[in-house]
Parts: C-alpha cells; sequence; structure tokens
C-alpha cells in the first residue's frame, strides 16, 4: 500500500480517517471526479495492532479511557455500534440536531438542511421527519403531554452495515485509493498551507503524501493531536484548539411507576417499530423547545425501558411470554427493545427505567493535550482533561424535578430518582476539539470546516461540533462531511 501511496504523489485529496465522516467526504468529491487517497490506519478486519494506536492518558471523573473509547478500522466506529435495529443487525439511533443545538454555529439549521437530506439516503434512512405526529398510527401513537414541558419526538434506526457498504462503494472507485494500516504520523506546514502529510504505511515504510488539499476526519481526538503536534495553537493562534471537548451524559437514575396498568400499553410508540413506509424507529420523550429555553435546561431525550415483573407477581402470563422477559430483563441496556410485543404488558412489567441522555455544553478546560508519553512512532499521546460541573450538575438535578412534575402532570405516574447522582459520560461520543468559529479567536475552523490560518486544510467530523445536542451525532457529522467536501471541491476549482 505504501507503492500506491507514492504513485499517487499528488493526489487531489487526502482525508485520514474512514469513518462515516471520511467515507462521506471521499464518496462525494469522488462523484466530483477528483483523485482521493484515504488514510487508515485499521483495516477490514478488527487489528489490536492498530487499536493500540488509540492509548492515551486521561484525567477527572471515572472513564473507560482512550482505548475503549475509540476505534480505528474501515468504517471507524460504525464497526463497534451496539444498538439492536432489527433482523439480527446492530446499528445506532439517529436524530438531527435542532435549531436551538446550533444557536451556537457560525452554520444555522437552515444552512445544513441539504446535506441531511442527502445525509439520510447515504445512511440508509428513511424520510427527514423526526417529530412524533407524523410517524403516529392508530395502533401507536404519542402521549398526550399537554400541559407540560414533555414533547415526543422519533429517532430513526440506522445499521452498521451501511457504512461497510460505502466503504466498499468508495474502494471500487478508480478515482480513491483506500489506503488501510497507513497512519498519518504529522502534518507538514508552510507559511499558510499544508505541504504534506507524513505518514507510515502498512509495510512499515514512511512516506509523504502530498495533496492538494486535506481533510482531518479521525475523531475529536486525532484531530486535535495531529494539529497540535503541528504546533498550530501557536503558529495559527488557535486558542480553542484541543478546547471544549464534549461527551454525551447518560442518567441511569430515573424510575418511572405509571400511575395505571394501561399506560404499559399506550407506550408502545416509544419502543423500536416499524414506520408506515418501512423505516425502523422508536419514539423519544424530550423537555419541549419552550420548556428549555424558560428553565435553562440541557437539550435531553429520555427512552423507556420496562422493568420486568418479579416472577411471583405475575398472573396470567404464558411461560414462553415470562421465558421472553426473563432474558430481556438479563440483556444489557441496548438491547431492551422489542418490549411492546409482549401479550401482556401490564402483566408483564411493573415500572419504566427511564435512560435519560443529554447534553455536555463545552468548557474550555475539558480539553485533549499531548501527553509525556509517546505511541510507536515518537509521537506524544493524547491526554483527556474531563470534569463533569457543579453548573451541570445542578441543572441535572433541576430537570430531575421538572420530569418529576411533567410526569405527574400527564398522569403517566411517579418518577423516582437519586437527587445529585452524577450521570455516566462514556457514551463515546467525542465532540467539540476543534471547534466551529467566526474567527480564531473562538474556534479553530471556519463555518466550512477550512482551518483558521490555512487554506486547503479542513476537519471533518463532531470535532467541529461548537454544542453536541444530546445523542449518536454520526447524521449531523454526516451531513456537515458532505459541506465539507463541497467547499473543497469549490476551492480545488
Amino acid at each position: 500500500m505504501g507503492d500506491a501511496i507514492r504513485n499517487l504523489p499528488t493526489p487531489d485529496v487526502c482525508i485520514i480517517g474512514s469513518g462515516p465522516a471520511g467515507l462521506s467526504a471521499a464518496h462525494a468529491l469522488a462523484a466530483a471526479r477528483r483523485s482521493i487517497v484515504v488514510l487508515e490506519s485499521g483495516s477490514t478486519d478488527l487489528s489490536s495492532r492498530a487499536q493500540e494506536l488509540n492509548d492515551g492518558d486521561h484525567h477527572g471523573l471515572l472513564y473507560n479511557g482512550l482505548v475503549a473509547t475509540r476505534h480505528r478500522q474501515v468504517g471507524g466506529a460504525a464497526n463497534i455500534w451496539d444498538v439492536p435495529v432489527g433482523g439480527g443487525e446492530r446499528g445506532a439511533k439517529f436524530v438531527p440536531l435542532s435549531a436551538d443545538d446550533m444557536a451556537e454555529w457560525p452554520v444555522r439549521f437552515d444552512d445544513l438542511r441539504e446535506h441531511y437530506l442527502a445525509a439520510q439516503a447515504l445512511c440508509g434512512l428513511g424520510p427527514f421527519e423526526y417529530d412524533a405526529d407524523p410517524w403516529a398510527t392508530p395502533v401507536r401513537r404519542p402521549f398526550r403531554l399537554g400541559g407540560t414541558g414533555l414533547a415526543s419526538g422519533v429517532y430513526q434506526f440506522g445499521t452498521a452495515r451501511r457504512f461497510r457498504a460505502l466503504a466498499d462503494e468508495v474502494r471500487d472507485t478508480r478515482r480513491v485509493i483506500l489506503a488501510e494500516s497507513s497512519t498519518a504520523i504529522g502534518l507538514v506546514v508552510e507559511g499558510g498551507s499544508l505541504r504534506a502529510i507524513r505518514a507510515v504505511a502498512s509495510g512499515g515504510e514512511r512516506v509523504e503524501v502530498r495533496p492538494r488539499a486535506a481533510i482531518l476526519a479521525c475523531g475529536a481526538v486525532e484531530n486535535a493531536r495531529l494539529l497540535l503536534l503541528a504546533d498550530l495553537e501557536r503558529r495559527a493562534g488557535l486558542s480553542w484548539l484541543g478546547r471544549g471537548f464534549m461527551e454525551h451524559a447518560r442518567d441511569f437514575s430515573l424510575l418511572l411507576v405509571p400511575e395505571s396498568p394501561e399506560v404499559f400499553a399506550a407506550a408502545s410508540f416509544y419502543d423500536r417499530h416499524l414506520g408506515a413506509d418501512g423505516s425502523v424507529i422508536g419514539g423519544r420523550l424530550s423537555p419541549s423547545d419552550d420548556a428549555r429555553r424558560s428553565f435553562a435546561l440541557p437539550n435531553a431525550a429520555m427512552t423507556l425501558i420496562p422493568r420486568a415483573r418479579d416472577a411471583r407477581g405475575r398472573r396470567g402470563m404464558l411461560r414462553g411470554a415470562v421465558d421472553a422477559l426473563r432474558s430481556l430483563a438479563r440483556a444489557p441496556e441496548p438491547d431492551r427493545y422489542g418490549w411492546s410485543r409482549v401479550r401482556s404488558p401490564a402483566d408483564a412489567f411493573d415500572a419504566f427505567r427511564v435512560v435519560l441522555n443529554l447534553e455536555q455544553r463545552p468548557d474550555r478546560s475539558n480539553r485533549v493535550e499531548l501527553s509525556k508519553r509517546r505511541d510507536r512512532f515518537g509521537n506524544p499521546l493524547p491526554h483527556l482533561f474531563l470534569a463533569w460541573s457543579e453548573r451541570e450538575q445542578a441543572q441535572l438535578d433541576r430537570l430531575r424535578e421538572l420530569l418529576a412534575e411533567w410526569f405527574r402532570t400527564a398522569g403517566l405516574g411517579r418518577l423516582e430518582y437519586a437527587q445529585g447522582q452524577t450521570p455516566d459520560l462514556n457514551a463515546h461520543h467525542h465532540a467539540g476539539t476543534t471547534r466551529m468559529g467566526t474567527s480564531a479567536r473562538d474556534g479553530v475552523v471556519d463555518a466550512d470546516g477550512r482551518v483558521f490560518g490555512l487554506d486547503n486544510l479542513f476537519v471533518a467530523g463532531a470535532s467541529v461540533f461548537p454544542a453536541a445536542g444530546y445523542a449518536n451525532p454520526t447524521l449531523t457529522v454526516v451531513a456537515l462531511a458532505l459541506r465539507v467536501a463541497r467547499a473543497v471541491d469549490r476551492d480545488l476549482g
């Protein structure tokens, strides 16, 4: 593969990383008839040696670490998505950011709409519709939530297989070289331009790729590290470089005890199911836009997961259903879908566990720096500093109180929770270290993803998010990658 890189010394574009962002950008640029090299430090199959490159230090809250929360392989982190999407397949729950989420962005929601529409198709999803009412049927319909600060919406479920197929499409084009087991180890910057990308190819030889333009698409930690290794914090005056790291917080402390047994059957809209057009969807509950603004709440969404009634309290259930429920109760958290197919849910369940996903706001102290330890190529490893602030905890406690009031007002039941319990920050949704801004004073890249101070280096992925919402960022990552690809193509002329 090193020979393949040398045989294309001046591609139009070099993309570092073949996850959803890198593959989407490569797909769009190939359609624009550009020549592309994609450097991927992993390979088609899982490689333990590639995963070793995810090593790094972390400081702060209990965290799974940088090896467990990152993944190097063709297709990126889509390879380890764990949400069951039906038919024995694994994938993720997709949802766009809201206009409020993007209030601090230099890009507005309407600016991204056309790219969201293209991303829907590229991700193999249904129509670009995430409100609840268009998906309602006489059998499955959202709760009536009038008089509360709650609103319903949907997730669309997409498969990891779609990105493996996209990798094959990219690999098969004559315009793209997908260089597996080839690791970018440095950026050569001269004046206001990127001149070369130093890499170690699959055979161990060190090579340089000299593209006309480049896109970093290797995750929030590695994107920041490559820019820090090039000393761009000092050279380009990028004071936000590496800062504003965000994860998605998950609160597992909530338990909803329904006011009436009928609530279990009425909640079927919030289980995974097929929409009328065949899309796989599942309902979600969130604070309404008005409630978030009025009470200064973080953006959040809730998933309902029934708790199986103790066997001694069940009556009138078939033995097969009992066995199925026992299996469901033992399953890991993401596997607890399909519960609405139980014949008598009021007999099967006694409460809902409410999994609350919420945003973490950008904070300069949450950051990626260079470690004193080094990788096998001699480069400093990343060092992540991540904390959950007292302010964020106060907002979460206030949200819990309001949710209890709103569930009660809606007649859904009593919400029990552990006030003061901190959330889990191991959603593996890294964001924010190369944030978009209007200038180098408040960001690292501009609205097109171009690094401030450099005319031909771009960044794609959740690392450019100024705010990250509450959910899997892939749909927005793909939409932004398509936008970046258009800007690169436009610049190349």
